[in-house]
């Protein structure tokens, strides 16, 4: 096997690890820490930061145990993982550096792969293992076999991974790691048979504790399993799936005996979250509490309906340190009350009085995710009893329309926001399917999208009638222009150093794979080449800031990018923009477009999702050929098109643009179609 280096760049000065395992030399002092008392001291420290989460207090200490040691892949590995697990800029590079230094080691690769796969998308991470496995022989030894199978399995290519394992163990049956895996994989596929069987023939060749463990818990489980759902457990489907289905099949037998009261009023509202992040979802899910709230204290009639609430929302994790607390301040100056419900007592605290206990043995069996929120959301739900729970993006829908199902909500909204998880593979679980169908099934529940691409693509996959799916377009209001507390010093700072500049594009993203600012910095290297007066801003942060800020060094445009980072105060930076772009690879109905253009901004973006349906071609800006392989050309000669547009055409087009938006996108439009949905919301 041919191993290639894992990166085409240098090794970078951000590689903090590299930089401590370079400046290091082998111990040779007496007193010198040795390698088995640092690995002991280094693990602990990596747990008490899993504890206490000074994951960057902990980091300069594991970097000295690196610069004793700097031959051992473990103690980087720790190191890397510090980084990782804060969620750190420079953990991608980190992990980078540890691959070439440990080319052969599996567990470094396999961790790059997965970050890479998160970052950059699925092209860049299956470009990677082809990189690095260039090419194979039939006589690998253990470790390079083990490489290939772990990278498949990170790459979900779980099925060609299970045989890369079972290859391992026919070859080296006394492989702990392969028959672990192959294990673990089996189970995961929903075969408990053939995982108990694998488990046995391991067992027999060798002595493990945790391969007893596990055959012990998985010959409960089969015999488990087999006295509660009537179905073959060696059928191949996922065994979260058939669970799925034996809970959802008695819960929907359930509610059809179940009577809700007919009412000309809007009750209580919950809304069901993963965070309130800066994403645009988050944004309209904010957009809409806040004009119900308003409706609701002013007493208005809403369409034909009295608003009386109250109005809440329910959201998994709001944690400051991930960003997943941005639009909590605005909740909280509405009067919304906010629940983080991971924090709440599973089982309401009383597992024995619990909605959920029917299925209290099932649900062991669920993903972790839908097993918290299931346990944690059901018994909350029924507690307060609302008439209305809706729940934002696919990636909430296991977890809360099932409880929200248990605790027999009345109305039951599945607000999708981009397209279906089956056209995006990183975020595909086989559960969603059974899950929507079951959902979508019963009485009470609809599904809601803000695009009609989005709509068409969930009755497609789903096999549901053309117009099942509800179109709520966003509802979008200018966003005030106010600087926040060091905009206008940070303009002018940029302002000054891009003097003679006559043309401003701007992006406002968060800063990852699906939005692709590097390709949008490319287009923009072309477009200065090409005119010299541009310049350009990005509002927004993620996981590629880092990249993004060495990419435009690299290009030379170090001086005329500006990047932000997270703001509250967009509205400001679209005023100093003349031209918005944006190259997503997936959208729902991108809210920048139309907050740029309510600013009269003019727009060039990919028909990524519901994008196209935010603007008129031609008219208040430009739609891209192609949202998968977006043409840097085509992109430089719209924005070039405005660019040399007169002061009255451009005028006219953001003119056009305002115009076009704000009597598209009205929130009074949006609040008054989703009171509709809510109060009538028809099974499918």
């Amino acid at each position: 096997m041919a191993l290639t280096d894992t990166s085409v760049e240098a090794e970078s000065a951000a590689d903090v690890i590299g930089e401590a395992a370079r400046s290091g030399a082998k111990p040779s002092k007496s007193g010198s820490i040795r390698l088995r008392d640092a690995l002991a001291e280094a693990s602990d420290l990596l747990n008490q930061a899993r504890r206490d989460g000074a994951f960057r207090a902990s980091l300069p200490h594991v970097l000295g145990l690196v610069r004793l040691h700097p031959g051992s892949m473990d103690l980087q590995v720790t190191a890397a993982r510090l980084l990782s697990e804060n969620h750190d800029r420079a953990s991608l590079m980190a992990w980078e550096g540890v691959c070439r230094r440990f080319p052969e080691a599996p567990e470094p690769f396999r961790v790059l792969l997965r970050l890479t796969l998160r970052e950059k998308g699925r092209e860049a991470a299956e470009s990677l293992f082809e990189k690095r496995f260039a090419t194979t022989t039939a006589d690998e030894d253990e470790l390079a076999l083990l490489s290939v199978a772990f990278a498949l399995e990170e790459l979900g290519r779980r099925g060609e991974a299970e045989s890369a394992f079972a290859e391992v163990v026919r070859r080296f049956p006394r492989s702990r790691p392969a028959w672990r895996r192959l294990i673990f994989l089996r189970e995961a596929r929903g075969d408990v048979n053939a995982a108990l069987r694998t488990a046995t023939d391991a067992l027999r060749i060798q002595r493990d504790a945790r391969i007893t463990q596990v055959r012990s818990r998985l010959a409960r489980e089969a015999r488990l399993l087999n006295g509660i759902l009537d179905i073959e457990l060696a059928d191949g489907v996922p065994l979260s799936v058939r669970v799925l289905a034996g809970i959802l099949a008695d819960v929907l037998k359930r509610r059809l005996s179940s009577k809700f009261p007919i009412r000309n009023h809007l009750g209580g509202v919950i809304m069901v979250t993963g965070s309130l992040g800066s994403g645009g979802a988050e944004r309209q899910l904010v957009a809409t509490v806040g004009a119900l709230r308003q409706a609701v204290n002013s007493g208005a009639i809403v369409g034909r309906y009295a608003v009386v609430g109250p109005v809440s929302v329910a959201c998994r994790s709001l944690s400051s340190k991930q960003g997943n607390d941005f639009f909590l301040e605005t909740l909280a100056r509405y009067g919304t009350p906010v629940t983080d419900y991971s924090r709440l007592a599973p089982f309401g605290g009383a597992e024995r009085l619990s909605v959920v206990r029917p299925w209290r043995r099932l649900i062991n069996f669920l993903p972790a995710r839908t097993k918290e929120g299931v346990t944690r959301l059901a018994e909350f739900l029924r507690y307060e009893a609302p008439d209305v729970v809706q729940i934002w993006q696919d990636g909430m829908v296991l977890a809360a329309g099932l409880a929200a199902l248990m605790a027999d909500v009345p109305r039951i909204i599945l607000s999708v926001r981009t397209l279906p998880p089956i056209d995006r593979v990183n975020r595909w679980r086989p559960e969603l399917e059974p899950v929507y169908r079951g959902l979508l099934s019963a009485s009470g529940v609809t599904m809601t999208a803000n695009s009609a691409q989005v709509a068409k693509r969930y009755e497609d996959w789903l096999e549901m009638r053309r117009g099942s799916v509800v179109v709520i377009k966003n509802g979008v209001e200018r966003l005030g222009e106010q600087p926040g507390p060091d905009d206008e010093q940070t303009w002018d700072e940029f302002d000054a150093r891009t003097h003679g500049a006559q043309f401003t594009v701007g992006g406002v993203m968060r800063l990852d794979a699906n939005k692709r600012p590097l390709e949008w910095l490319t287009i923009a290297e072309k477009l200065h080449r090409r005119r010299p007066n541009s310049r350009f801003i990005l509002v927004g942060d993620g996981e590629l800031r880092e990249e993004v800020q060495e990419y435009a060094r690299r290009l030379g445009l170090a001086g005329r990018v500006l990047v932000t980072g997270r703001s509250a105060s967009v509205g400001f930076w679209l005023t100093r923009m003349d031209a918005l772009m944006l190259l997503s690879r997936y959208e729902g109905m991108p809210n920048v477009l139309i907050e740029a253009q309510i600013a009269g901004v003019p727009v060039v973006a990919t028909p990524a999702g519901g994008s196209a349906e935010t603007l008129i071609h031609g008219e208040t800006g430009f739609l891209l050929s192609s949202a998968e392989a977006p043409d840097p050309d085509e992109a430089v000669s719209r924005l070039a098109q405005i660019m040399d547009m007169s002061p009255g055409a451009k005028a006219l087009m953001s003119a056009h643009a305002r115009s076009w938006a704000e009597r598209s996108f009205s929130v009074a439009a949006m609040l008054r179609q989703s009171v509709e949905l809510f109060m009538t919301s028809p099974a499918i």
